[in-house]
């Protein structure tokens, strides 16, 4: 006996158009499936894509803040520094022109405590 293929005999040229047609849709389901699959692997990918290039430019954002932060405190400090230089100088002259007076001031002082512990 000789190999028998199997074939399919439809009674009518409908049955085989339908059963094409079912072949047909049934292949584009498979395709469909597969495509949702693939865009939702994109969708992840996508996601986890987005979602370090945010955490990256946060990172950038704070780093940038805090080197103009550290820059605005450092011009701060620098202004204080020379403020406080200022002030001193000030307190330095005045405390010289003090002791200018007082210096002036002493031998007055004595003559008048002399002549006050003589009078007495």
């Amino acid at each position: 006996m000789a190999a028998e293929t199997k074939v399919e005999h439809y009674p009518d040229k409908s049955a085989a158009k339908i059963q094409n047609a079912i072949t047909v849709l049934s292949e584009m389901e498979s395709k469909l499936t597969e495509l949702s699959g693939q865009v939702s692997d994109m969708k992840r990918r996508l996601q986890s894509f987005a979602e370090s290039e945010s955490e990256k430019a946060k990172s950038e954002v704070i780093e940038k803040a805090s080197a103009e932060a550290q820059q605005a405190l450092d011009q701060l400090r620098q202004s204080a520094q020379k403020e406080a230089d200022v002030i001193v100088a000030k307190g330095t002259s005045d405390s010289n022109v003090l002791r200018a007076k007082i210096s002036g001031k002493v031998p007055q002082a004595v003559d008048l405590i002399v002549a006050a512990v003589q009078s007495v």
